[in-house]
């Protein structure tokens, strides 16, 4: 006798839970640092081009394909043929792997939650400052910025205070900077300079300075592990508590958590949106951000990027959609659901972007320099130019506060969508309690996580975020629209999809799933490997960081072969 499969409470609930699964992290932690690495506004244009042309296409296909099968993943490809199975756990192990590094940030969001409350990023004098490095003497207020360089300096050689290294005073600190500009800070009646902004923040003992050296203790590489720190361990394990008591009792759970993970960060992110357009500089950041170069729209890491990063903000690619459309039930509205959660994550990104980059033009503001060198791109970006912001408010610690407040709500419903995959996939596979399921899986991600945990862990979540993403999600989501779009057939699944949806969807459907998705994917990919020559991202990615990258994408099948062969229970349910 075939098991009665759960289903949402409401259809509120479920588009809740689907928007809360795509509206992450990825909104306000990772879409501000793509966008920043890429440009500003052309990488706004290629990433709405993609969200209407795959994005939105996508999510009906796997809304679709879980509807249609009532299983998760691997079930529902195991139904399409058995000998597929194994794709299904595949892109299930993406999510495990995404899942993994994701509880990592939520961890850092709740020790910020802490030091937010106190200011604990605020540090009186930089870690570097030392009057055997200064340049000349000053009677300016310490940590004023010179944004123009006296003549009377212009030429004079020092040594970097962090980098140890010798250099010339320049002239134009604040132009294009293609080749060595100087920042001059001064401290302690002495001024210093500063080839980077990065290195001035240092010296200044910034938010990036205390995030990047003391909370996280980066090492030089992912080789060299460092110190182990207790406290991201306590942030890390409270995270996870939240994450599986948050799907502990299914669609049960999730129905109830959504309503305040979801509707109290939109609150938040108005509140944060209004106060960012109102600092002085806020409009160069909006301009950097808003402003397309549109010769940078020929670049193919452009559009993998705006790609990439619209199936991970969408949860399309990790099995997720496609495990959530399985507890829909009979009567439903695939294609409307689609395009609402589609939508209201988008908006979502594009007011978040609004909050970080306002900030960010601000912050460029008050060191005379442009947006573009502001701060680093990368995994630390909302940990480093929003505290410069929250310190100048009023009322700093409970912005603070309510800020990486909202980054936690915000990560929550991400994160139990994607153990909810994968504890899915292990229940329909081997009939397990969904306790067990969430207890297994759970616990196998937190002891992966537990290395990211030293001073290498932003090194290995910087790779392993590029590789999920630029390879993991795209070749699964090419494996989808090729199996469905070249084997089982799009105009079949859109007759499927319609059947299902007051909205209508046309011949366009077919045409994005069979020709412009997939054609899309492999130029991107192979325009990707050949850009990979260079190193890639904030740290660097030397051969070896790349054959680790690459070992996660090949190991990630081939334990989805050993899974789909293993003998299980509940298939036949």
């Amino acid at each position: 006798m075939a098991a009665i499969r759960e289903t949402w409470n409401s259809r509120t609930a479920f588009v809740l839970a689907a928007i809360g699964s795509a509206i992450g992290l990825g909104n306000i932690w990772r879409f501000p640092y793509i966008t920043y690495e890429n440009g500003g506004g052309a990488f706004l244009v290629a990433y709405f081009v993609c969200l209407f042309l795959a994005g939105i296409p996508l999510l009906m296909l796997e809304f679709s394909i879980g509807h249609k099968f009532q299983q998760a993943a691997p079930g529902s490809f195991r139904k399409i043929t058995p000998r597929l199975e194994w794709f299904g756990w595949f892109a299930a192990g993406v999510g495990f792997i995404i899942v993994t590094y994701y509880a990592i940030i939520m961890g850092w969001s709740m020790n910020y939650t802490y030091e937010a409350a106190t200011l604990g990023w605020e540090q009186e004098e930089g870690v570097y400052a030392d009057t055997r490095y200064a340049i000349a003497e000053t009677d300016l207020e310490d940590m004023a910025v010179l944004a123009e360089v006296p003549d009377s300096l212009v030429g004079r050689s020092f040594v970097s205070p962090v980098t140890a290294e010798p250099c010339v005073v320049c002239a134009d600190p604040a132009g294009d900077m293609t080749g060595y500009g100087t920042i001059l800070v001064a401290f302690g009646g002495h001024l210093y300079g500063f080839n980077t902004v990065d290195d001035a923040n240092a010296f200044m003992g910034s938010p990036g300075d205390f995030f990047f050296n003391e909370f996280l203790g980066v090492t030089s590489s992912p080789w060299d592990m460092g110190d182990f720190k207790w406290p991201l361990f306590i942030g890390f394990s409270l995270a996870w508590i939240w994450i599986v008591a948050s799907v502990w009792k299914g669609t049960r759970t999730v129905s109830k958590v959504v309503y305040f993970t979801v509707l109290v960060p939109w609150a938040l992110l108005v509140v944060f949106v209004i106060r960012g357009i109102s600092l002085s500089g806020a409009g160069q950041g909006l301009s950097f951000y808003l402003t397309p170069v549109w010769s940078n729209l020929m670049s193919g890491k452009l559009w993998l990027a705006a790609i990439s990063q619209v199936f991970f903000s969408l949860s399309v690619g990790f099995a997720i959609m496609i495990a959530y459309g399985s507890f829909l039930p009979k009567k439903t509205n695939i294609a409307a659901n689609a395009m609402i959660v589609g939508i209201a994550d988008a908006v979502t990104a594009f007011f978040g972007g609004m909050a970080v980059f306002s900030a960010l033009g601000h912050h460029a503001e008050s060191l005379g320099v442009p947006v573009s060198h502001v701060v680093s791109s990368g995994p630390g970006l909302a940990f480093v130019a929003y505290p410069h912001i929250i310190t100048q408010l009023p009322a700093a610690r409970l912005f603070g506060v309510l800020f990486f407040l909202m980054l936690l709500t915000l990560a929550v419903d991400s994160a139990f969508s994607l153990l909810e995959a994968v504890t899915a996939s292990v229940k329909d596979k081997w009939n397990t309690s969904h306790g067990k399921a969430n207890l297994i899986v759970g616990g196998l991600s937190f002891l992966l996580g537990i290395p990211m945990l030293t001073g290498m862990g932003i090194h290995i979540l910087d790779i392993a975020d590029h590789f999920m993403n630029s390879f993991g999600l795209t070749l699964v989501v090419l494996g989808e629209v090729l199996i469905i779009g070249w084997g089982t057939g799009a105009e079949e699944q859109r007759q499927y999809i319609n059947r299902n949806s007051g909205l209508q969807i046309g011949i366009w459907w077919n045409v994005c799933i069979r020709w412009l998705i997939p054609m899309g994917i492999i130029w991107m990919i192979f325009s990707e490997i050949r850009e990979r020559a260079v190193p890639y991202g904030s740290f660097g990615l030397r051969s070896q960081e790349f054959l680790f990258g690459w070992l996660i994408i090949i190991l990630l099948p081939i334990v989805g072969d050993l899974l789909a062969s293993a003998k299980g229970r509940g298939e036949g349910l």
